[in-house]
């Protein structure tokens, strides 16, 4: 039974639109900070990527194994995220959520919590990793609370829901803390793997 869930989750990911969230970013008050789409079209490859203060820039590795660099704080594949911890890199990055509230403009815009003494989950193995190939769910290394992100309404057509979760994201060197939002999957032709985000340094 829950293979099947996962397998409803990954052909709805496949093949299907949500309605668009652009009007999650297009509200009021909009929220400030760096917006980006990463195409996280592959279901084998992830993309790499560092924190800068204008951007998420992608990590390249032509040479060596990012499973052994600190050169990279998150990374993307599909609708999984991973981060530079546990099973993933030799980092002291990792996912952090509210369990109590989700972002809206107002919330993102002013948040100025301490967070340094938050608790961020490090990354894990999980077991739903989908293979167009052979149809079957494998294991990988990616982070539990990142993978909050979204939804799928099982009763409602499997329709991909995207939990507005707030999360705060760490970087690798465990210094520089990020409020993080994702706010959709598909790009303007509905193709999904593309992840639109927003997200701003916390000071």
């Amino acid at each position: 039974m829950k293979n099947t869930l996962y397998l409803f989750l990954i052909l709805f990911l496949i093949s299907c639109s949500t309605d668009n969230n652009d009007s999650i970013i297009g509200s009021e008050p909009i929220p400030t900070g760096i917006e980006q789409t990463i195409e996280a079209t592959s279901f084998t490859d992830w993309n790499y990527y560092r924190f800068t203060d204008s951007t998420l820039q992608e990590a390249v590795f032509y040479l060596g194994d990012p499973e052994n660099s600190l050169n990279w704080d998150i990374a993307f594949q599909r609708n999984h995220i991973k981060t530079n911890s546990g099973t993933s890199g030799p980092g002291n990055a990792g996912g952090y959520m509210d369990n109590y509230v989700t972002w809206n403009g107002t919330r993102f815009n002013d948040f100025n919590e301490d967070v340094i003494n938050y608790t961020y989950d490090q990354d894990t193995i999980i077991n739903t990793f989908y293979d167009i190939s052979t149809h079957t769910f494998s294991e990988g290394s990616s982070n539990p609370i990142l993978e909050t992100w979204a939804m799928i309404d099982t009763l409602n057509n499997y329709t991909m829901n995207i939990s507005n979760n707030k999360l705060i994201v760490r970087s690798a060197n465990g210094e520089n803390f990020y409020k993080f939002w994702i706010y959709d999957y598909y790009n303007e032709n509905n193709q999904s793997g593309f992840v639109s985000l927003i997200f701003d340094l916390i000071d």
